[in-house]
């Protein structure tokens, strides 16, 4: 089937704003779900398209509008139209390959980050979610395919108070996503630990395959896991305009744990070095002893050759030629001296 995936290059020369799908799969189906958080409760409407006109809600609480799959693009212009984004800020969220960012423009907040996750190729690759945030209204964009909130959902009921508006929304959802770092972490230092202790205990060499699937799953997670800290410093330099009063030992503790994970990053860059390092070594002692052991049978050959050369002479007059006891002396020389280099080599351990 033709590939009908848009590329950022096909957008060269177009006006800056113009909103143009790039790297979304179209045929991929649409949902959107409705969130209605309030002190008095929380209520969802999960649909296929959004109506004409968007529900209302009471003062004071949250519209999340939770946008899975980019398909419904006239559902997704709704959304843009009615809470008037700038048009820069629709170029970027149709844009799936855009780097980790915050941006605030005309009063509404636009948080760019990365969902990672294992594919089914057993490598950490990642899909884009984006939060906006304007007014009382969140909208937050993921692909179809795999849910970035399915544990904050379970939360919402707990939700009271100064909790239930959109700043403190949008702190959770990010908690959730950083929560879900810590596990693909997890499993990669997991990974790492046995690949290291599979090395030790063998001494054999790995396939190439799997320390450059190592790397690549660092080099994904660090891509993703770095620019976050330059987002959770600016939340927290502009926690004013957009989030609810008590919530600064929040950020800082989203902060404190993103810092955590690019220190895990690190190690486990460090840790993949060692182990390719070490993996290099093994190929390094198993080269060394496979030219040891052709060193050690040429030396042993080397004398043999030698007398064999000798009587491989055609001079006329060679004594031991015309004795019956010649040849079956001269192999007998040649057996003892090849068990002599043998039995040396083994009582000096370099066999």
């Amino acid at each position: 089937m033709e590939n009908t995936v848009t590329k950022i290059s096909e957008t060269a020369g177009l006006a800056p704003g113009t909103p143009v799908p790039v790297g979304i799969d179209e045929s991929a189906p649409s949902k959107f779900v409705i969130f209605i958080i309030s002190n008095e409760g929380i209520t969802s409407e999960r649909v296929g398209t959004l109506p004409d006109v968007l529900p209302e809600h009471p003062l004071g609480s949250t519209m999340w509008i939770d946008v899975q799959g980019y398909a419904g693009l006239s559902s997704i212009r709704k959304i843009f139209d009615f809470l008037k984004i700038h048009p820069l800020f629709q170029e970027d969220i149709l844009n799936t390959r855009q780097r980790v960012k915050y941006e605030i423009l005309d009063g509404a907040l636009l948080v760019t980050t990365k969902r990672l996750f294992y594919a089914a190729n057993g490598r950490i690759h990642q899909e884009q979610v984006v939060f906006l945030l304007k007014d009382d209204c969140l909208v937050t964009f993921q692909p179809a395919t795999g849910d970035s909130f399915e544990g904050f959902r379970k939360r919402l009921p707990s939700l009271k108070g100064n909790k239930t508006l959109p700043g403190y929304v949008v702190y959770a959802l990010l908690d959730n996503l950083v929560d879900n770092y810590f596990v693909i972490i997890e499993k990669l230092q997991a990974s790492l630990e046995k690949t290291e202790k599979r090395l030790l205990a063998n001494d054999t060499a790995l396939e190439r395959g799997v320390l450059s699937g190592l790397k690549h799953d660092i080099t994904a997670a660090r891509h993703v896991i770095w620019p976050m800290k330059s987002i959770v410093t600016k939340l927290s330099d502009d926690k004013a305009n957009f989030f609810p009063e008590g919530i600064d030992p929040y950020l800082e503790d989203l902060k404190d744990h993103v810092y955590q994970l690019d220190e895990a990053c690190e190690i486990a860059s460090d840790n993949a070095n060692g182990i390719i390092q070490l993996n290099m070594d093994n190929l390094n002692v198993r080269t060394n002893e496979i030219m040891k052991t052709l060193a050690l049978i040429s030396t042993v050959f080397l004398p043999l050759t030698f007398i064999a050369g000798v009587y491989g002479m055609n001079f006329k007059f060679m004594p031991e030629l015309d004795s019956p006891w010649g040849y079956p002396l001269v192999l007998a020389i040649m057996a003892l001296i090849a068990l002599f280099l043998y039995r040396t080599f083994r009582t000096r351990h370099w066999m």
